[in-house]
């Protein structure tokens, strides 16, 4: 019989637990109470806690800035992209989970080492390519980027998803007169459902957050939200206020998103942790 915990070590951990919640949550609130302040409060060199709240700052970046334009396009960019890498990504990782493909670590291997690599190596010959086929500043560079950004990602991911459904599952379908298609898609596209979820969640943010290539290979037609902040940031001063209305609004989506398929986030990330 394992005894419980001391009273004084409940306390540590829970003080432990508080102490990096308010490390990881006060940038987010700071952010937040920036964007509420005037920006004569915002410049004030004692921050100040008590002030009139003002919503002007959301005002001017969604309408006289158009920085919706800018989160609209990070959100289909952002969305297309992981739809590709989770079907891209399910077409490698399930025949490499399902059958004794020869050579399959190796492939493996050097999908992984695919996003070890910093992406600011790849940049430039990513933009002279892009730029001999006319594909600077549209949709389909970044979403291409993005894809094969990801997809290392999700190919070890859903490798992992795949390898945990047992076979006989998928047998038992064949037998019932499912083909291997429609046993994948009826079978075990819902058992791995949770993974899939968690896959492209994770997928998405880093598509939603990405700057370096979205910096370089888009300009005014597709810039995205990340990129959008730099213009708060002037020669002759930075907009404080309108930055943190800004990167609220950044931040706001992810959270929603989050907080809704959180479940079947935690579901899918821990899938296969416990045998039975």
């Amino acid at each position: 019989m394992r005894s419980s915990p001391s009273k004084p070590v409940t306390v540590l951990n829970y003080a432990v637990i508080i102490i990096a919640m308010l490390v990881f949550i006060f940038p987010i609130v700071w952010m937040v109470l920036t964007s509420l302040k005037q920006q004569v409060d915002a410049y004030a060199s004692v921050p100040k806690w008590l002030f009139k709240a003002t919503f002007s700052n959301y005002q001017t970046v969604l309408f006289e800035r158009d920085f919706m334009k800018y989160l609209l396009n990070s959100l289909y960019i952002s969305f297309l992209s992981t739809v590709l890498a989770l079907l891209f990504g399910s077409g490698i990782a399930y025949p490499y989970a399902r059958y004794r493909l020869k050579g399959a670590k190796n492939v493996l291997s050097w999908i992984l080492t695919l996003r070890i690599v910093p992406p600011i190596v790849a940049i430039l010959p990513i933009y002279l390519v892009f730029s001999k086929l006319g594909l600077l500043d549209t949709y389909a560079s970044l979403i291409l980027v993005y894809t094969f950004m990801n997809l290392p990602l999700a190919v070890w991911l859903l490798y992992g998803f795949y390898k945990d459904v047992p076979g006989e599952i998928e047998e038992s379908a064949l037998v019932d007169g499912c083909n291997r298609f429609t046993a994948f898609v009826r079978v075990i596209f819902p058992i791995i459902g949770p993974g899939l979820v968690s896959t492209g969640l994770l997928s998405f943010i880093f598509s939603w957050n990405e700057f370096l290539f979205a910096n370089l290979l888009s300009g005014s037609t597709v810039r995205t939200a990340p990129v959008g902040l730099n213009e708060y940031a002037t020669p002759v001063s930075v907009l404080w206020g309108q930055i943190g209305a800004a990167g609220t609004m950044i931040v706001l989506p992810v959270a929603i998103i989050t907080i809704i398929l959180q479940r079947k986030m935690v579901r899918g990330l821990t899938m296969g942790a416990v045998k039975g």
